[in-house]
């Protein structure tokens, strides 16, 4: 009898301390998951990302097409207007420019208001770049052949959000970017460009 009861504990031991193995071995994959080191040129959110901040964990992606389709061009919109909350040139201030233009400008065929209308995989919280990030965009993505397939930029100028600061030209010009060569121009906001919408993660 003190031989089963013996055999009982060591077997119930052995039980307790397999399943405490089993936790702590699926508490840590499920971690492991979990902990997405993310980088340049990742596929996520809706789009590539192009840029990320200092923790690694936040950033900004851009839409792997074009808004409206490969051919699609649209205006700045509001030639002969000077938006003053449209020049922010900066990382950060895309977002910023979108909603002064859409605020401030009646037209609605726009650059801005198609990127703020955009749709993709589920996100819609999308504006059209500032000029730094339309660069960075580039720079860390339209320079690249390793990039080419998933992002399929064509050899044209997009449009930001930016207005130029220049007194004599702010109602009527912004700026653009040619993502594959990389420089960078300003354009008349009548004129129809090409446009990407970049959203932050």
């Amino acid at each position: 009898m003190k031989y089963r009861l013996y055999l009982f504990s060591c077997f119930t031991t052995i039980a307790i301390f397999l399943c405490s193995f089993m936790n702590a071995t699926n508490s840590s994959e499920v971690y492991s998951k979990g902990d997405i080191k993310y980088t340049i040129g990742m596929k996520a959110f809706g789009g590539v990302i192009f840029y990320l901040d200092k923790t690694k964990k936040h950033g900004l992606v851009v839409s792997t097409e074009n808004v409206g389709g490969s051919w699609m061009t649209y205006p700045w919109g509001c030639y002969g207007l000077s938006i003053e909350d449209a020049e922010g040139v900066d990382i950060g201030s895309g977002r910023l420019n979108t909603n002064a233009i859409v605020n401030a400008c009646d037209e609605k065929e726009t650059a801005a208001y198609a990127c703020i209308n955009y749709e993709h995989e589920g996100f819609s919280d999308w504006f059209l770049p500032s000029l730094e990030e339309l660069e960075l965009i580039a720079e860390n993505l339209g320079y690249d052949d390793e990039f080419s397939e998933v992002i399929q930029f064509d050899n044209a100028n997009y449009l930001s959000s930016t207005q130029l600061k220049n007194k004599k030209h702010k109602i009527n010009y912004a700026w653009s970017v040619n993502l594959i060569e990389g420089y960078t121009m300003s354009s008349y906001k009548s004129n129809k460009q090409k446009i990407r919408a970049v959203r932050a993660f």
